[in-house]
């Protein structure tokens, strides 16, 4: 997937469905809001990353509207479409395999937090909110 291919989308969707073409552009302005301040093209991660911020902004959005008791009909469809372009991630026992096998390959000396959490935070896939959790169980 790259920038041109976003737009190109968004452009040919804007009329038949403006809620999925708001979400390319908004998108789209985030990956090249980080390439342009990185001086760089972007990446599948990039992408992945800024669906991933968007995600979360909504769903807090999403509570925020529904405890003031708004409608939020509009922010669950963007949701639904921001869905689609998260990566996969990892279930709770493949999370714990990984954090196993990453465990493993330190000397006994550097298991500890501060060394696993850097590893695991590269993995794609893998819930950092969750990795303190998971790293306690394999320890």
């Amino acid at each position: 997937m790259t920038l041109k291919e976003l737009n190109v989308e968004r452009l040919k969707i804007r009329k038949e469905d403006p809620v999925r073409a708001n979400v390319l552009t908004m998108l789209v302005n985030a990956v090249k809001n980080v390439t342009i301040d990185e001086r760089r093209s972007e990446t599948d991660a990039d992408f992945a990353k800024a669906a991933l911020k968007m995600y979360n902004e909504t769903k807090t959005n999403i509570a925020d509207y529904k405890s003031n008791g708004a409608d939020t009909a509009e922010l669950e469809a963007e949701l639904a479409v921001i869905e689609t372009f998260l990566p996969k991630m990892l279930s709770e026992d493949e999370m714990i395999a990984v954090a196993k096998k990453v465990v493993e390959s330190l000397p006994e000396s550097d298991r500890v937090l501060k060394n696993i959490m850097p590893r695991l935070k590269e993995i794609d896939g893998f819930d950092m909110k969750q990795a303190k959790s998971i790293i306690e169980k394999v320890l």
